[in-house]
């Protein structure tokens, strides 16, 4: 099973980039890869079960479930529930730790899996990776363009 991990970052206050990345469906406002985002069925963003359904920049769909959101760590989990990609068990987390005395915070980026073809098993993990990296880049840059008021 791989495990992707990616440590960085974030020129801008815990606080308000928690509030974006916690903004579950609203993934596409900030993430390259991503077109379109939404909560599916009406469920309130933010509540553990509902599902975001992601419409990726080539047109293929994403299912990913909420599992576990602490706001206190700033933290949140979420799995693949239907992927165009041949992974199984998918499950990521997403954990931001504040600079202490810095408008400063390092995002934890964390995703394990079973690749389907053994063979294919780096290849796929450094997919995994560079969709985080780009998605971390993306978001340093959403949250220097749209400044705090």
């Amino acid at each position: 099973m791989p495990i992707v991990k990616f440590n960085a970052v974030v020129d801008d206050d815990a606080t308000r980039t928690w509030d974006v990345l916690k903004a579950f469906g609203e993934i596409s406002k900030w993430h390259p890869a991503i077109s379109d985002s939404h909560i599916e069925d009406g469920k309130a963003d933010g509540l553990v079960g509902c599902i975001r359904r992601l419409t990726l920049v080539g047109g293929a769909v994403l299912r990913e479930r909420l599992l576990m959101v602490d706001e206190r760590e700033m933290a949140f989990s979420y799995c693949f529930e239907e992927a165009p990609l041949p992974l199984d068990n998918y499950v990521a987390k997403v954990e931001m730790i504040p600079v202490t005395d810095q408008k400063k915070a390092i995002i934890r980026w964390t995703a394990s899996f079973d690749v389907r073809d053994l063979a294919q098993q780096v290849e796929q993990a450094e997919g995994v990776r560079k969709l985080v990296v780009d998605g971390h880049k993306s978001l340093q840059e959403f949250l220097k363009l749209n400044p705090a008021n």
